[in-house]
């Protein structure tokens, strides 16, 4: 009973932080919709005043809507939600292969460099590994030049389309992943899952981002897998998913250092579990977890064990974090070069480059010190650059069009009905989404009194405040809208079940009065 009560502490106070996060994402959402216009697609995020009535309506309709389709959810055997998960899987399935396949988007900028330098790497050219090279200042892309190596040893040098089905083919576990987290986390509600099911397969980023020749999407299903296998041993222990939680975090941090947050979120709650109840198998999946990082880590980096140099420097975090403080052109802590430039400039000198970033965060802290309104202004502005752009810069991170594309796919691309109906859906789908999470929060605060059930809403916090001290980016938050799915699927179930009640109650009452 005492370890109950002290684990609920943590879980309250948890609690109580998310729901004064999603109040605020929640409450931005409802009046601004963050959006990329322009040329091109451009990549900055332009902010359009959206009607709060008018949001505040289409949820309600989609609320209605949304609690007619849960009343099948009472008829839904096992068997058949086994089908409609697997049909789920399919779909997604079909729909990413249509869109590689339509939008021959290929890569640029970064994407462009790691291909080169995985083909040069494969060719025996490894100076991308020396001082002031690309691989040796961002040693973080290293996983995913390895992996390009072996998909371009076996399709051909340069088969980025490879990658991109390759991408395209591992979405439906993404799906069942998802899936199988909200059955652990809502004790296999079939409301909840039906739910997830509708919003997994709409989820309209996850399809652009299969072209995207990077580690973004192959690492978040690498970590919600991960989160699976974990939540899964928890609940019933066995060796085989431990081993397949371990190196499936290692390879999504291996893949996209930044999941080293969901790492961080794993850790606390194996700590918190771990302070009230000593089990060994706390102590089992703590050892899984970084054995697979660290082995991970050794195991790329092994490969390149005799011929890269020691003395190569890596660009500091702290040039990061300082580019996201800049304001330049009223795009808040948007990449300017200045990572790059102040490194280069100090020869690739930590210490110097470190200096100078230290002089450069005290002039931004001065500022903040002596406007502190502008502080605000410019810290919502960016929290709404990437939290509040609900197409999650989908099309604009993928506008390198490189063929004719598929009609339906052009229609998106180029502002056509289709393209204006997904935008819709997106920002209908991400109010949804926040509106869900945040009465989930509220109404299930005294209930969930197990740290496990906050994992992935740890992890997404952690991401809040990352996002806030890095570089700006909306691509950088997408494996946070994968994390909140499973839980505004919860979140929407709880809404409709409120509904139901509430209906209940209604025609009770009027049946009572009827009968006198």
């Amino acid at each position: 009973m005492g370890k109950l009560l002290k684990e609920k502490t943590f879980c309250y106070i948890f609690n109580f932080i998310g729901t004064l996060l999603f109040f605020v994402l929640f409450y931005h959402c409802l009046s601004m919709t963050g959006e990329n216009i322009g040329p091109s697609w451009d990549e900055h995020i332009i902010f359009k005043r959206d009607s709060v009535l008018a949001n505040i309506f289409w949820i309600l309709v989609s609320l209605v809507f949304l609690y007619y389709i849960g009343k099948i959810s009472g008829k839904l055997t096992m068997k058949i939600r086994n089908v409609m998960l697997g049909s789920a899987c399919v779909l997604s399935a079909v729909i990413s292969f249509y869109w590689v396949l339509g939008s021959k988007a290929g890569p640029v900028g970064d994407q462009s460099l790691i291909c080169q330098y995985a083909n040069a790497f494969n060719m025996g050219d490894f100076q991308g590994l020396l001082t002031g090279r690309y691989i040796a200042r961002c040693p973080q892309q290293i996983g995913m030049v390895t992996l390009l190596r072996g998909i371009f040893l076996m399709f051909g040098e340069s088969n980025y389309q490879m990658f991109q089905y390759m991408v395209a083919a591992l979405v439906p576990v993404l799906v069942l992943s998802g899936c199988k987290i909200v059955r652990l986390l809502s004790d296999y509600n079939a409301k909840a899952e039906l739910y997830y099911l509708l919003f997994a397969v709409c989820c309209f980023p996850m399809y652009a981002y299969t072209v995207f020749v990077y580690g973004d999407l192959i690492s978040i299903i690498a970590g919600m897998f991960s989160a699976w296998m974990y939540l899964g041993c928890l609940k019933r222990f066995s060796w085989w998913r431990l081993a397949a939680f371990g190196l499936s975090i290692g390879a999504a941090i291996c893949l996209r250092n930044n999941f080293l947050i969901l790492l961080i979120a794993l850790a606390i709650v194996t700590f918190v579990k771990l302070c009230f109840e000593r089990k060994w198998k706390y102590f089992a999946m703590l050892a899984a977890l970084v054995l697979g990082w660290g082995g991970m880590q050794t195991a790329v980096w092994g490969i390149y064990h005799d011929v890269r140099t020691e003395d190569a420097p890596a660009i500091p975090a702290l040039l990061y974090i300082v580019m996201g403080l800049n304001d330049d052109y009223q795009y808040p802590g948007w990449y300017n070069q200045y990572n790059y430039v102040t490194f280069a400039h100090s020869n690739d000198n930590v210490e110097l480059a470190k200096a100078k970033a230290w002089e450069d965060l005290h002039m931004y802290l001065e500022i903040y010190k002596n406007d502190p309104d502008y502080m605000v202004d410019f810290f919502t502005r960016k929290m709404n650059a990437q939290w509040n752009a609900p197409m999650f810069q989908s099309i604009a991170m993928n506008s390198d069009v490189e063929g004719e594309q598929l009609p339906l796919v052009k229609n998106i691309y180029e502002h056509g009905k289709l393209g204006k109906f997904i935008e819709a859906g997106m920002k209908l789908f991400q109010m949804l989404m926040y509106g869900g999470i945040l009465f989930l929060l509220v109404m299930r605060r005294r209930e969930y009194v197990e740290i496990e059930k906050y994992l992935l809403l740890i992890a997404v916090f952690g991401g809040f405040l990352f996002s806030l001290m890095w570089e700006a980016k909306t691509r950088y938050v997408l494996p946070y809208l994968f994390m909140q799915i499973p839980y505004m699927a919860m979140g929407v179930g709880e809404i409709v079940s409120w509904m139901e009640k509430a209906v209940m109650a209604e025609l009770s009452h009027k049946f009572s009065i009827f009968n006198r």
